[in-house]
């Protein structure tokens, strides 16, 4: 029997796409399928698969019930105490060049990836997600449990079969939409329960409105759009990689209130070029300039493409603002967006206080002394001497200390520049977890 059970797996496997074509999967019922996928045998070196063709020609499901029926029973029968012993893994041919695959992790993740299919479907089109507003106290027992969603790929064939699903799903808190090509506009509403969102490398992308009471976590990349964060107050993390901007003309006063609603975090990440750009005007309003403070912000997560004086300058000024940082870090990436020469030149820069300032991590210098050079603007401009640490990649994370003795034989022309001497030492442990890779660094 188990020689038999082995064969049946490995003829599974290898299905051809001629036998596919004929079809012969998609005529069994519903309930057939189901069956075979709450016993099919999974060992740690295989997932299995359920080929399903022509499910678009069924006359319902302009409805989406048979995509709904499937991927709940896939749900229900998951076992998340012993996942390896129930499938993982299921692909859907909705059509001959619209394909699903859905798979389950532990602690109730769903992800369903539209991307294997024939991508021919440009249009563009808009999308509304309605999370978690359903009366659970008298809700239907079909109702299904999912902590964590996962879009990807979802198109103008597609998008309207996956809302229906998910609005029968208990209490999404994680959701994660990511290279939806053609969405154009976004609208995401999660009254209740709803605590990140990820919105990731939709190119088409040119506004997300979001409506949603327990939001801590925004996550954004992708070229900048238009945000409008309705009832949105407790946000602690926010990403904002924008790799450039989304519109030709940048009308800086439509960000105003993205502006208040990160006013509050904890976390941010931002590239130089867009607080140049859209932030910077603003805060350099009389009124934001005198009452306006980042003033829980702890961990500043800065990108740039080079770190000239300009830009130094400019982070600097956004500095200002920060009067709870505790730690900064900047990473060089020539991928990222340089301004376009249309912002104010940040030429004269205001002292300011950095009390709590602790460590700075810098990461992409491609000289020694720029990291030296940057070190002395920071203690002249905000009176501070944190730890820096330098990373490179596939190298130790080196400290940069101050020796108390000038240098008396300087080699280069920006060593001239120095006022101090200092020299790298290799950390021997990193406590602060400053040479680890974060997740919000590209």
């Amino acid at each position: 029997m188990e020689q038999e059970s082995t064969n049946i797996t490995d003829y599974s496997t290898t299905i051809c796409r001629s036998m596919i074509d004929e079809d012969y999967i998609s005529q069994l019922p519903d309930e057939v399928l189901a069956q075979i996928l709450s016993i099919h045998p999974l060992d740690s070196g295989s997932k299995a698969v359920a080929l399903f063709t022509g499910l678009l020609n069924r006359p319902n499901i302009k409805h989406g019930q048979d995509f709904e029926s499937v991927i709940g029973d896939f749900l229900i029968n998951f076992d998340e105490n012993n996942p390896l012993k129930m499938p993982t893994k299921l692909e859907l041919h909705l059509s001959k060049d619209l394909i699903v695959t859905a798979s389950i992790g532990v602690n109730r993740k769903l992800n369903l990836d539209f991307s294997k299919g024939n991508k021919k479907f440009p249009r563009q089109f808009g999308w509304e997600i309605v999370l978690n507003t359903m009366d659970f106290a008298h809700s239907s027992p079909h109702l299904f449990s999912v902590k964590t969603l996962k879009l990807t790929s979802v198109n103008y064939l597609t998008c309207e079969l996956v809302s229906s699903l998910i609005s029968k799903f208990r209490y999404v808190e994680n959701l994660i939409i990511e290279k939806c090509d053609g969405l154009r506009c976004l609208r995401v509403e999660g009254l209740a329960k709803l605590m990140s969102l990820s919105v990731l490398d939709c190119v088409d992308l040119k506004s997300v409105y979001v409506e949603a009471l327990e939001l801590k976590y925004l996550r954004y990349s992708g070229f900048l759009c238009w945000f409008s964060l309705k009832n949105v107050m407790y946000l602690e993390d926010v990403k904002l990689d924008c790799k450039g901007p989304g519109f030709k003309h940048l009308h800086h006063g439509l960000y105003n209130p993205l502006l208040r609603a990160i006013r509050d975090v904890k976390v941010l990440t931002l590239h130089g070029w867009m607080f140049m750009e859209v932030f910077g005007p603003l805060l350099s309003l009389e009124h934001n300039e005198q009452h306006f403070k980042f003033s829980k912000l702890e961990d500043l997560w800065w990108i740039d493409s080079c770190m000239e004086d300009d830009n130094i300058n400019s982070l600097f000024c956004f500095l200002r603002f920060c009067t709870s940082l505790k730690r900064l870090f900047i990473s060089i990436d020539t991928r990222s967006c340089s301004t376009r020469g249309e912002h104010e030149s940040y030429t004269k820069v205001q002292k300011g206080r950095l009390r709590k300032l602790k460590v700075v991590k810098m990461e992409g210098f491609e000289f020694e002394e720029d990291i030296m050079l940057f070190k002395e603007h920071l203690m002249e401009v905000f009176n501070v001497e944190p730890r820096v640490v330098e990373v490179r990649k596939g190298m130790q994370g080196r400290c940069l200390l101050r020796l108390p003795k000038r240098q008396t034989i300087c080699k280069t022309a920006e060593s001239n520049k120095l006022k101090f001497s200092y020299k790298f030492v290799e950390e021997v442990e990193d406590n602060t977890g400053l040479c680890s890779k974060h997740p919000h660094m590209p």
